[in-house]
């Protein structure tokens, strides 16, 4: 049975004494599934004050739990770990649809129907206003439905890795890190809230279809519509946008290279930046001298010769001073500047400081820890933190109790093995955390027992 956290580093988070905060304080969301794209989505909801509850099955734990992506992303969570599938489970299950105003699940698609657990049955005999959000790599229904799916799979179906490369002949690119996965988490976390505001005003609930490969798409912005319109290469021909990390094409929209071995984006385009911009490239000022040069010239195209000029005489500008140089000499003029952050850049940044985006928490399993902090600044109702990521089943026995179900019958659910939980130390040793160096102070094994 699930244990508390008294003896270990956090501090257990009692089911019925969630505080309140936050701009979703009302919201109570369920998450059922494993990895990112789907409990993310909750993950999300409980940093602005809704109550989260994750169900994942007793043998198959959440497999971010392996890493430090789930002390990060889980905390404020609930967690249950129950077989929806046996018949006491399935009660259980019930009733904490019929308690949550949002599900998302990220299961194959069609799992819960094989359950009798439709849309349909659920709104009619357990919660008719429920918001369900059904997350997967490619959809509910059409041809790929059963097609197993992760990251990647949503970013190389979508088209995002299509568009990224080094170079137009280069091969196609993933962009790290498990961008498709949080973008449908993100996805999902809207969908879930739209459903939920018109179940609100109407008293019926709704549910949403998302796949990963859709959201991808969605993001490609203008390329698709002028892919299918004008055409696109052929197999084997170049692909004209993957130009690494110069734009593919505005002139004056990339990365370049400073003198003492940095990078720095630049972005000199739009009237007021070219106007103020240029000059100090040794560009004539726009309606001076130059004919290409106009007066009110908001941008060019890079493939065309000003273009190519405008380009060429950033590049020497860069070449010619330190990125701390052209930093601070753009800042001064208002040009959209930004060099590219490493791990040290962003930990002694003082505008990470001031709006404290990276925070210490303590986690039960890892102790003492540093990571990112409440991203979005709400103003009457800030987000919070409120409590460490839960081990697996750690709200088991206090949820179910909750719900109404009497020590008998949780019992006998643990007696058949239909619900488990695993206490920090446990957690440790599932995930190997000693042995693959998970550990970076010799008193996180040491407080552990390991």
């Amino acid at each position: 049975m699930s244990k508390t956290h008294t003896d270990y580093y956090g501090t257990h988070m009692k089911f019925t004494e969630f505080p309140k905060f936050g701009v979703l304080s009302s919201v109570k969301v369920v998450t059922t599934g494993i990895n990112i794209a789907g409990p993310f989505g909750g993950s999300l909801m409980s940093e602005m004050g809704a109550q989260v509850v994750q169900i994942e099955h007793p043998k198959q734990p959440c497999t971010t739990r392996g890493y430090y992506g789930y002390a990060q992303d889980h905390r404020n969570g609930f967690s249950v770990a129950l077989n929806t599938h046996c018949k006491r489970g399935k009660k259980v299950f019930k009733k904490i649809l019929e308690w949550a105003d949002i599900w998302i699940e990220s299961g194959r698609p069609g799992t819960y129907a094989k359950l009798g657990l439709t849309d349909e049955y659920i709104w009619e005999n357990v919660n008719k206003k429920l918001s369900i959000v059904h997350v997967s790599g490619y959809g509910q229904y059409g041809p790929d439905r059963n097609k197993a799916s992760y990251d990647v799979s949503g970013q190389a179906m979508g088209g995002y890795m299509y568009l990224n490369g080094e170079s137009p002949t280069s091969p196609p690119l993933k962009v790290n890190p498990y961008l498709s996965d949080y973008a449908t988490a993100l996805n999902a976390c809207i969908c879930g809230l739209s459903l939920m505001t018109h179940a609100r005003e109407t008293g019926e609930g709704d549910s949403v279809d998302i796949s990963q490969y859709e959201t991808m798409f969605r993001l490609l912005g203008g390329y698709p519509a002028d892919w299918f319109n004008r055409g696109y290469p052929a197999p084997g021909e170049p692909v004209q946008c993957r130009t690494g990390n110069i734009s593919d094409q505005a002139a004056g929209f990339s990365f370049y290279d400073c003198k003492d071995g940095g990078t720095i984006f630049i972005g000199c385009v739009g009237a007021g930046n070219i106007k103020r911009g240029y000059p100090l490239f040794g560009l004539p000022a726009p309606g001076t001298t130059d004919p290409d040069i106009y007066e009110n010239m908001g941008g060019c195209l890079i493939s065309l010769p000003v273009g190519q000029r405008v380009e060429a005489a950033i590049k020497k500008f860069c070449a010619a001073r330190t990125v701390e140089e052209v930093e601070t000499l753009l800042t001064k003029h208002g040009i959209p500047n930004q060099r590219a952050y490493g791990p040290d850049d962003i930990l002694n940044d003082p505008q990470y400081a001031a709006r404290e985006d990276i925070i210490t928490w303590v986690d039960s399993v890892f102790g003492k820890m540093k990571g990112i902090g409440i991203v979005n600044k709400f103003k009457k109702n800030p987000g919070k933190i409120v409590a460490p990521a839960p081990t697996l089943g750690e709200h088991n026995i206090e949820i179910f109790k909750e719900l109404g179900f009497s020590d008998e019958f949780i019992d006998k659910m643990y007696a058949a093995g239909e619900f488990a939980g695993m206490d920090p130390r446990e957690t440790a040793k599932w995930g190997h955390f000693k042995e693959w160096n998970f550990f970076w102070r010799d008193d996180q094994a040491e407080k552990l027992r390991l």
